[in-house]
């Protein structure tokens, strides 16, 4: 009866955390950049967590793993929505070879780097070096739209091109990263130990997709043209519920499964679709759901976790701003991109936090404890400074086309 409890909790504070997150206008500037993406809803989950009144101790938070698992499935599943092949065609090709350049350069930069200290300081198997290595380098390679399209409204329409590039490059550099993700689930498999298998690993992602297929076809050819909007959110939430309930029990990762699911389907159905409207209007729950989530697993493990954290975030920020820069001299995309563009991706969302959950629930222990405390403190920091650092190149960039005039 307590997990009932904790659930609806859960659920009543993300829907009542969506309607305050985001609605800040009122509070200074500084207030009101500081705490833009409702990243403050981290500690919320923190204080009810073993770090803070323990209200929900370790035993309930391994109970809690399917509600975990299934705003992982709403993750990936809202991403893959939105990757139809005929919007990605219109996308301009020198700003495409600039979304992965730069999200390849963040992630084997952030990889090494990660996997140097590991390898120096712990003792860990193959799946909490190779594979702790690769999810925190899928999650520092993402960037996060939110932080852009807040701060996007409060800039003349001559800044719009510039912001609509930016928030291109970090819906699309997410794609990759999820699917390096499963990739790594797959050849490290949870149900054999996460030792490195090639064989198995190649089998598990055949079926992975296999499935995503079936699953993608069971909701398309479900009988849907009489329901009313709640019914097709009831519906919605019991499809979401399926793929993350397939994931767990084949030890896969929820994210990569349901991005399958959600670009299947985002290809076959029609814009129309109620299914759309449904996902969307959850968005925002679902988000603070996450982050407090984020909050009850995160369990700081000394200096060491803190240095490497720094150690990652300052690799990531080197990164961005340098690939860039050198991506945008290199493919020189449509209308161009500043050279200080790399300010403009700092922030990395919830979705990177979901990446760290996905690595907790499926591999648990103290490599994946560890990964997802270094991930936490990273992008708690990026989203305190990254409303400063976009205003920093969005400021700079109208002054440059200003005195150009």
């Amino acid at each position: 009866m307590d997990m009932i409890w904790i659930v609806i909790v859960l659920f009543a504070a993300g829907y009542l955390g969506s309607r305050f997150a985001f609605a800040k206008e009122r509070l200074p500037a500084l207030l009101r950049d500081t705490f833009l993406t409702g990243w403050e809803f981290i500690f919320i989950g923190m204080a009810l967590g073993p770090l803070g009144f323990d209200l929900i101790d370790a035993e309930r938070m391994g109970q809690l793993a399917p509600v975990m698992a299934l705003g992982l499935a709403w993750a990936g599943l809202i991403f893959g929505m939105q990757m139809r092949l005929v919007d990605l065609k219109k996308v301009d090709r020198g700003l495409l070879k600039l979304t992965f350049f730069q999200m390849a350069v963040t992630g084997m930069v952030v990889f090494g780097i990660y996997l140097v200290m590991v390898a120096v300081g712990r003792s860990f198997g193959s799946s909490g070096l190779f594979a702790g290595a690769a999810v925190v380098a899928a999650a520092s390679s993402i960037s996060s739209p939110t932080t852009l399209s807040l701060i996007a409204g409060s800039y003349p329409r001559t800044s719009a091109p510039l912001f609509r590039k930016l928030l291109t490059v970090s819906t699309l550099d997410v794609g990759p990263a999820l699917v390096a993700v499963g990739l790594v689930f797959c050849l490290f498999p949870a149900g054999g130990g996460g030792a490195f298998d090639l064989d198995r690993g190649t089998t598990l992602l055949f079926f992975s997709i296999l499935i995503a297929l079936a699953l993608a076809g069971l909701f398309r050819y479900f009988e849907r043209r009489q329901l009313k909007p709640e019914e097709e959110l009831t519906v919605l939430l019991g499809f979401l519920a399926l793929i993350s309930g397939v994931a767990l029990f084949l030890k896969l990762s929820p994210l990569f499964l349901a991005l399958m699911v959600g670009v299947a389907l985002a290809n076959t159905l029609t814009r129309d679709d109620p299914v759309f409207a449904a996902l969307f209007a959850t968005e925002k729950p679902f988000y603070i759901i996450l982050l407090i989530l984020s909050g009850l697993l995160w369990a700081p493990s000394g200096g060491e976790m803190f240095a490497m954290a720094m150690a990652v975030m300052l690799a990531r920020a080197w990164a961005k701003g340098v690939s860039v820069r050198i991506g945008a001299d290199l493919f020189r995309p449509e209308g161009g991109m500043p050279r200080d563009g790399g300010l403009g991706l700092m922030a990395q969302g919830a979705l990177a936090l979901a990446i760290g959950i996905n690595y907790v629930i499926v591999y648990p222990g103290d490599a994946s404890r560890l990964a997802f405390g270094v991930i936490a403190f990273v992008v708690a920091l990026n989203e305190i400074v990254a409303p400063f650092f976009i205003r920093q190149m969005a400021n700079r960039d109208a002054a440059s086309r200003k005195g150009g005039r």
